[in-house]
């Protein structure tokens, strides 16, 4: 992280990173990054991401209660769609952007295709 090292600037932070350089080595973690903008906006990003997936989260939890008190079938269908249409892509782009043997094109593939999926199944129970 780039203010990592702006943080570690004091007097005594430096004293203290000289002294083991271990500490300097394990203070700044090599995968995280702020690229194309600063900390802040990185935060408020990943900050509206969780808020976005707790949002499509809960409205696919209404879906779903409103099918398990109704027992209709296009609201199931509307309820898997909307599963594949917003939490599913965003849990498979967290899920499989920490993964080292998923190169982005597969991420991308996989939410491009579970969002597809999302939209045929919704599509189809409108035109029903």
């Amino acid at each position: 992280m780039k203010w990592a090292h702006a943080a570690a600037t004091t007097p005594d932070a430096v004293a203290a990173l000289d002294a083991f350089p271990a500490l300097r080595r394990a203070a700044v973690p090599t995968q995280v990054e702020a690229v194309g903008g600063g900390v802040p906006l990185a935060a408020v990003t990943v900050a509206a991401f969780f808020v976005s997936v707790l949002l499509a989260v809960f409205v696919t939890y209404r879906f779903a209660r409103g099918y398990l008190r109704t027992r209709r079938r296009p609201l199931l269908y509307l309820t898997l769609g909307l599963l594949l249409l917003a939490p599913l892509p965003m849990f498979l782009r967290l899920a499989l952007g920490n993964v080292g043997e998923v190169s982005a094109t597969e991420r991308t593939v996989a939410v491009t295709a579970s969002k597809l999926c999302g939209l045929l199944v919704v599509l189809g129970v409108v035109h029903r």
